[in-house]
């Protein structure tokens, strides 16, 4: 339920804090004094289309926020998406439109359109004069028809879907499959060349570059290694020939000497005993030297094999790496392409094989699944007649014709037939007056015929929709007299179990508010805004009179206003007490 809807600098609006309650709230005022800014407002928070050119004039940005209570379902779901951190009996959505960006907000955490589109769906539900095409839609008509289903009419639905998604995924596979076969040959033969010449370079492991290129460098420079080991074997061995001492000899008489010292004095014991470490450790470079040093190959042909192999290597990475791991990668995949390209004509035929077993089972799915719709929609049909006599519409026959896509009755249902909806087509007809022929709802209906319509399959769906919110923009347009009246006992009765916001400028309607919005438009010689307040009891009888006749203070105006809604106090209560003897029995 809509609690409060604040806007900040958007069209026209300044500044405006509306509070909604529960039950009937309607929005009235004068042709064009911005009731449908109000309603475009609440659209833009809720993740609908807007740009720059919704900022009041003058101002940096505009700002919608509306304030919705939590239900277990929108609790459920806000948990689910981490948009709630308590479970508060409220939540906000905001949406924030600059002359360069546009963001939007649940609990002050960002979010994108889609995921707000997705709530939205789970808290209003508008129904305007230019939304009624959705009646005109096969497929809205058949979700209507569904919505009534029970769980194993849900089910089945979902089984279809099921199916058909598996059905297209198999038909994209053989797509696939079913290339030339020339084609197929000519990429089989490429992919055997590459896979050859992959393996053919006996790719070792991903590092094998690496490693031969240390190797190379190695023997490349075996003369200078050898020099240098030798040099530094001299450093720690001296040079015995000439008997100079090295740095060896001069630790191991360290050594003596500090012995000879902890003799005297065992403060310097554990000093000795480093320093002899040290010369071990000295011994043990000099023996990893040396046999370095005797390990070393100076070998030329050796050195030209790993500059081949180097070569080689390279290329292999520039044809298929760059890295030794991407072509090892791509040898993998090329042997499973190879496979799949010889073995594709078994995988065909399985696919085939798979494909007709879930074509069978699907044309199953589907006709039970339009069995049971046969048996909504004649329900609904009856239903919707049922409300249209209530609504001025005594006379209107009313049908719904559902039709699979193939004409032989009792015929195989052709395979390009079958949709994620099963293979039914809807077909709503009317016939609002005696004598006249069952024609679709988009080539006959009126708008007033319309309104009732769908205010008909808004009750009727009343008892199913978890969504709290509707609203209904103008919906009475072209209607009077005791079809208003009708539709004001409807409203009333949705209102029981329903949140509704309602633009109306019939005084029938406004007199059965529970909460009454009037909207007006301030105008100075530089600057238009709209204003927008709450009524009191004696506001609303000046607003219905003034609705009613154009003169809200006389007299005359105000007693027939005041009879409006004296009448519509009797109807909330009678519809109250059928409500609680419902809910009793």
């Amino acid at each position: 339920m809509l609690k409060e809807l604040e806007i900040k600098d958007f069209a026209l609006v300044e500044h405006l804090r509306l509070p909604f309650t529960r039950g009937f709230n309607v929005l009235t005022g004068e042709a064009g004094a911005g009731k449908s800014i109000i309603m475009d407002a609440l659209n833009i928070a809720l993740g609908g289309r807007g740009g720059a050119g919704l900022i009041r004039q003058s101002a940096e940005r505009a700002v919608v926020e509306a304030v919705f209570a939590v239900t277990p379902l929108i609790a459920a779901w806000l948990r689910e998406h981490e948009l709630s951190e308590d479970e508060g009996n409220e939540f906000t959505i905001s949406r924030e439109i600059s002359k360069s960006s546009s963001r939007c907000r649940i609990n002050g955490i960002s979010v994108n359109s889609g995921l707000l589109q997705e709530l939205r769906q789970k808290l209003v539900t508008v129904h305007a004069q230019h939304e009624f095409r959705t009646l005109f839609s096969p497929q809205s008509q058949l979700e209507l028809i569904d919505a009534l289903g029970d769980e194993q009419h849900k089910k089945v639905l979902a089984g279809v879907r099921t199916s058909f998604a598996r059905r297209k995924e198999l038909l994209h596979q053989l797509d696939e499959l079913l290339v030339l076969e020339s084609e197929r040959e000519r990429r089989l033969d490429f992919a055997r060349f590459q896979l050859n010449e992959l393996e053919e370079a006996h790719l070792q492991n991903d590092d094998e570059d690496q490693q031969i290129e240390q190797r190379r460098r190695v023997l490349a420079n075996v003369s200078d290694l050898e020099a240098l080991l030798s040099s530094a074997q001299s450093c720690l061995r001296g040079h015995d020939l000439e008997g100079t001492r090295g740095a060896r000899d001069l630790v191991h008489r360290a050594v003596a000497e500090m012995e000879r010292a902890a003799s005297l004095d065992p403060v310097l014991l554990e000093l000795s005993r480093s320093l002899h470490d040290c010369a071990e450790q000295l011994e043990d470079y000099s023996r990893a030297i040396r046999k370095y040093s005797e390990g070393l190959d100076s070998d030329p042909e050796a050195l030209s094999e790993l500059e081949d192999r180097a070569a080689s290597l390279a290329t292999i990475k520039r044809k298929y790496g760059p890295t030794l791991t991407l072509a090892r990668q791509r040898q993998e995949q090329l042997q499973s392409e190879i496979d799949k390209l010889e073995n594709a004509q078994a995988c065909v035929a399985e696919l085939r094989s798979e494909l007709q077993f879930l074509e069978v089972e699907l044309t199953k799915q589907a006709s039970d699944l339009s069995n049971k719709r046969k048996k909504l929609s004649a329900k609904l049909a009856t239903q919707i007649r049922e409300e249209l006599i209530e609504l001025g519409m005594p006379n209107c026959r009313f049908e719904i014709s559902l039709g699979r896509h193939e004409d032989v009755e009792g015929a195989d249902v052709p395979t390009n037939s079958l949709s994620a909806s099963g293979i039914d087509r809807s077909e709503f007809l009317i016939a609002p007056n005696p004598g006249q022929d069952l024609l679709p709802l988009s080539r006959i209906a009126s708008g007033g015929e319309l309104s009732r319509i769908m205010l008909a399959v808004k009750t009727i769906f009343a008892s199913v929709d978890h969504v709290n919110t509707v609203i209904f923009d103008e919906i009475d347009t072209g209607l009077s007299g005791k079809v208003l009246q009708s539709m004001r006992d409807k409203l009333a009765r949705l209102a029981l179990s329903h949140q509704i916001l309602c633009i109306t400028h019939q005084p029938i309607l406004a007199s059965v508010a529970d909460n009454h919005v009037f909207v007006s438009k301030l105008q100075t010689a530089k600057s238009t805004h709209v204003r927008a307040e709450i009524l009191t009891a004696e506001g609303c009888l000046k607003a219905v009179a003034e609705m009613a006749s154009g003169q809200g203070d006389h007299e005359t105006s105000i007693n027939f206003a005041r009879a409006l809604v004296v009448e519509a106090q009797r109807v909330k209560s009678a519809l109250v007490q059928q409500s609680v003897a419902g809910g009793s029995a």
